[in-house]
């Protein structure tokens, strides 16, 4: 059985302007101030002070993908 893998080419979010995927990463969401929509150019900017507490909780959850990739590694 094959270990569930998220898969970075289809990770991101809905663009609000064409709804084109925008691709990304929690990485890129943690240390971005903005993404942008490769369709329309719709340049979404990152409010690190409104954004305060999902931005922890993507952090928590790089460091557990960080740990699991480590000890997965054979």
């Amino acid at each position: 059985m094959n270990p569930i893998q998220a898969n970075p080419e289809t990770t991101g979010v809905k663009c609000p302007r064409c709804s084109e995927l925008i691709k990304t990463s929690i990485q890129e969401l943690i240390t971005s101030s903005s993404i942008r929509c490769p369709k329309c150019s719709l340049q979404l900017v990152i409010d690190k002070f409104k954004s305060k507490e999902a931005l922890s909780a993507l952090h928590k959850v790089q460091e557990v993908q960080n740990r699991v990739n480590s000890k997965s590694k054979f």
